[in-house]
C-alpha cells in the first residue's frame, strides 16, 4: 500500500479531475493530495462515504452496468486498485 501511495504521489496531476473505479474507503492517494474533482465508483456507501479523497461518489454495479455515468473526457487520470 505504501508504494502506491508514492506512486500515485508522483503521478496525480495537481489540481486534476479523478475517477477512481471500484473504490472504497480508501482510494489510496497521498493523505494531503487534493484533486478539484475526484469520483469515486464502486459498489458500497458506507465504504464510500468514508473515503477521504472524494469529492463526489456513485454507487454502481460494472458487472450489471458497465456503462459509466460520466461523459467522454470528463477526467485527467482514472485510477483502479487492489480490485479483485
Amino acid at each position: 500500500r505504501e508504494s502506491l501511495t508514492k506512486y500515485y504521489g508522483c503521478v496525480l496531476p495537481d489540481d486534476g479531475d479523478v475517477l477512481d473505479l471500484c473504490s472504497s474507503w480508501t482510494s489510496h492517494y497521498p493523505k494531503n493530495y487534493k484533486a478539484k474533482r475526484c469520483a469515486a465508483l464502486g459498489l458500497n456507501a458506507l465504504e464510500l462515504l468514508a473515503n477521504p479523497s472524494k469529492t463526489e461518489w456513485t454507487v454502481q454495479n460494472l458487472n450489471k452496468d458497465p456503462t459509466l455515468p460520466y461523459d467522454d473526457n470528463s477526467f485527467d487520470v482514472v485510477t483502479n486498485s487492489l480490485s479483485a
